[in-house]
């Protein structure tokens, strides 16, 4: 399966080992030269561990990607190791493998930047797996607002970094080398856990709110999601009515009856569904009736300038009649000004977020926000 995915990515030819010792006499052939290697962990013979070992010792330059079904701490103790032998490692999958975990890592070598510290821009494996390990992920939280009434119901979760010398990170900063790395997944289900933590922390406060957290999985395909995210949740001591998973236009295959499962399971568990960003895919009408969506989240660049250009206008107003036409309710992300909540309240907008409203904020700082608001109330005028 392997082998003919990687064929059907464009290598042009492909070798096939049964464990390590095999593996090695392939790199040894200078008949057969190969640039990158895919090696899961548990083999006969020559496991992955000593695979590892040996392919440093030869000295031979080529890349690696680690495939396994171990845990995900196990995968990254391992990526430690590679490093600690200087092994050029593309980045770690969880099985079962596919196109999108794999594309990635190929991009990544066929750009040149395993030989250098930094990938492009951005973060090498075991800066990545350092900071996982010292808990420097965070969830910070954007408050959403009800547009008639300021009423603060709910919080949009939103990842940082908050790294040791740079500061604190945006998503955009660092994203791209997690995605690039094959932890994606396993990055969106350490959301889902600290959202979850963070909601029962403002219960205990007080504060009845609701999280939205984007479930921006590689896949919808696995059945167990709905059942992992209820674990989770509840686990935490929430319940799964207070919050809501969203799910972008891009990720969602309408054709796929296990991510239309997953989605309808969610439904039934009490969690809300939401479609997020709305208008950056192709998505109609007929294609959302599909999912028992509860709100659609629409993208920012047709919210801000609505009240004086022309194409946001006519954007937020067809997603808008649609989000009415399904009876979904409806948040306006990205709002920068008076003028723009003034147009949403008017063209009946639920809800809205923005910097005009507050940035997203570390959980430490949103239950003073909320008192300095009236007690979660805010003001248009």
């Amino acid at each position: 399966m392997f082998a003919q995915l990687l064929r059907t990515l464009g290598a042009s030819e492909v070798h096939v080992a049964e464990d390590g010792r095999a593996a090695l006499r392939v790199l040894r052939d200078p008949d057969r030269p190969v640039d990158i290697v895919v090696s899961d962990m548990s083999m006969p013979g020559m496991d992955g561990l000593e695979f590892i070992r040996n392919l440093s010792d030869s000295g031979t330059r080529v890349s690696l990607i680690l495939a396994s079904a171990l845990d995900h701490d196990v995968l990254l103790s391992i990526a430690h190791m590679a490093h600690a032998y200087k092994v050029q490692l593309l980045g770690v999958m969880a099985k079962p493998p596919t196109a999108a975990k794999l594309v990635p890592m190929v991009e990544l070598f066929r750009s040149g930047a395993p030989t250098r510290e930094r990938i492009e821009d951005g973060f090498e494996l075991q800066e990545i797996a350092d900071a996982w390990a010292h808990d420097d992920f965070e969830a910070w939280l954007e408050p959403r607002v009800h547009l008639t009434t300021g009423t603060v119901r709910s919080v949009e979760v939103s990842p940082r970094w908050r790294h040791s010398t740079r500061g604190v990170l945006p998503p955009g900063a660092f994203l791209p080398s997690i995605r690039a790395r094959g932890l994606n997944d396993d990055f969106i289900w350490l959301m889902v856990q600290k959202a979850a933590a963070h909601l029962h922390e403002l219960q205990q406060q007080g504060h009845d709110l609701t999280a939205s957290v984007n479930l921006a999985l590689t896949s919808l395909n696995d059945p167990r999601i709905a059942s992992r995210v209820q674990h989770i949740v509840e686990s935490a001591g929430v319940s799964p009515r207070r919050m809501v998973l969203s799910v972008s236009e891009a990720a969602l295959n309408t054709d796929s009856a296990k991510s239309l499962e997953n989605l309808a399971r969610l439904r039934v568990l009490g969690f809300g569904v939401g479609v997020d960003d709305f208008g950056n895919g192709p998505m109609e009408a007929e294609q959302l009736s599909l999912v028992a969506f509860t709100e659609m989240k629409i993208k920012c660049s047709f919210v801000r300038g609505a009240d004086v250009d022309g194409n946001a206008r006519a954007g937020l107003a067809a997603s808008l009649e649609i989000a009415q036409r399904l009876r979904l309710k409806t948040i306006a992300s990205g709002i920068s000004s008076k003028d723009e909540w003034a147009l949403l309240r008017e063209w009946e907008c639920d809800y809205g977020q923005g910097p005009f409203i507050s940035p997203p904020l570390p959980l430490a700082e949103l239950p003073g926000w909320l008192g300095r608001r009236s007690a979660g109330r805010i003001s248009s005028t």
